[in-house]
């Protein structure tokens, strides 16, 4: 067994745990790191193959929320389309009936519709009645978080009131950043994914017959990675120097910067200011001039010398990671570091105007980002502050809440958490 199923192993287990616990349940959420949700998705993706043996049904659909009215209708359309090609493979002749019937009034979404297709569906198949419905919803984007969990709760309802236990709707998450706050039921639990172990093992089980040395090197940043993520610093900082000589003798140009950034980040860690700096100077000497590379490393680097020096040294490097990723068009780097560049002249020796310049332009390049990419970054912080400054019941005030309010939902002000990069963006 391979690292990524013995993985998905482990997800099964944990899985089938959790239905074992919530027989009745109509709603699981999944929680968990991005990586951990997404190896969660591929565990539902795995279920769709030829290699696995469950009894169960399940369905991934990755269509986009444009809003609660028709959102069922594309998860049904998509069902039709695949049982019509099965019906005429097969010259079954059976005919499924999707269409919405009576009271469909009654709901405020179209939530009704996939649920009621499903249950005709094991009406007409019994055998469908023995095994559990898996519905896992995974939209590209979200163009109405209030009404994707308005949604969400009608299934459950419409489930409800159809007093089916078989047909279940499972949702990911990330466990801080919360899209969906509003939903009146559903269990939750939390996956655990060990990653840094999982991918020395994949490296391991990968190149086991291998004499690579760009694989070689691959493994001792996972080592690396491994012991940082263990606070044990010293032996990291000596596999990643082996792995910065391995990367220079294979030209890998690239992955010695990448190396030289973790082991700046390592060196600060101990307080080796002297060190660290040498390691970002060297690292930015290679990057090159207009590079996702080089907008990350001053961006890295402005965060170091803020802790560790003083802000106007700091400013510098943050004006040039913006404008390098202006020329890049990397909008979360520009407007991260724009938030940053606000609460530096943020004072009240100076006065908020300037700040103030900046905040509003984080927020005028967060509105050009996908909505999901608006949720990761520190929108809501940066906006959050400037209500404070407007003051919530001023015109301006009020517009920006309900702007926001239309993104994030009435909640917004919840994820308004601080940002963990204030003093190292990339962490």
């Amino acid at each position: 067994m391979n690292p990524i199923q013995l993985e998905l192993f482990k997800i099964d287990k944990q899985w089938q745990q959790v239905v074992r616990q919530h027989p009745s349940e109509t709603l699981f959420l999944c929680l968990g790191e991005r990586h951990e949700v997404n190896l969660f998705e591929s565990y539902f993706k795995y279920q769709l193959t030829e290699e696995s043996r469950t009894n169960d049904m399940f369905l991934l659909h990755y269509q986009e929320f444009q809003n609660k009215n028709d959102y069922g209708r594309s998860l049904v359309k998509e069902w039709k389309e695949i049982f019509d090609l099965w019906q005429k493979d097969t010259k079954a002749g059976v005919v499924w009936d999707v269409e919405t019937g009576e009271g469909d009034k009654n709901y405020k979404t179209d939530a009704y519709f996939p649920v009621r297709a499903l249950v005709r569906l094991c009406n007409l198949y019994p055998d469908l009645k023995l095994k559990k419905i898996y519905v896992q919803l995974a939209p590209t984007s979200i163009h109405d978080v209030a009404g994707l969990s308005e949604w969400i709760n009608e299934w459950c309802s419409c489930i409800k009131a159809f007093d089916n236990h078989d047909i279940k709707l499972v949702y990911t998450e990330h466990h801080i950043h919360r899209t969906l706050k509003k939903l009146k039921q559903g269990t939750e639990f939390r996956i655990n994914i060990d990653v840094s172990q999982l991918m020395q093992n994949a490296a391991a089980h990968t190149n086991r017959e291998k004499n690579d040395p760009e694989a070689d090197y691959q493994q001792q940043i996972l080592i690396a990675s491994n012991y940082l993520s263990k606070g044990k610093h010293e032996q990291a900082n000596a596999i990643l120097e082996r792995a910065i000589v391995i990367a220079q003798k294979q030209g890998l140009h690239e992955a010695v910067v990448a190396a030289r950034i973790m082991l700046a980040q390592s060196l600060a860690v101990k307080n080796k200011k002297n060190e660290a700096r040498q390691q970002y100077e060297m690292a930015l000497a290679r990057a090159g001039a207009n590079t996702l590379l080089s907008a990350h490393i001053h961006m890295s680097y402005g965060s170091f010398l803020l802790a560790h020096s003083g802000k106007d040294e700091a400013k510098k490097y943050f004006e040039k990671a913006i404008k390098i990723a202006e020329i890049i068009e990397n909008d979360f780097i520009a407007m991260e570091c724009t938030r940053l560049l606000g609460q530096l002249s943020d004072s009240k020796i100076t006065g908020s105007a300037k700040a103030m310049g900046y905040y509003l332009r984080c927020l005028e390049i967060a509105r050009k980002m996908p909505i999901e990419k608006r949720r990761q970054s520190s929108m809501a912080y940066t906006a959050s502050i400037v209500l404070k400054k407007y003051g919530e019941e001023s015109p301006e005030g009020k517009k920006l809440d309900r702007d926001m309010q239309q993104d994030y939902g009435e909640d917004w002000k919840s994820m308004a958490e601080v940002p963990k990069n204030h003093a190292n963006p990339l962490s």
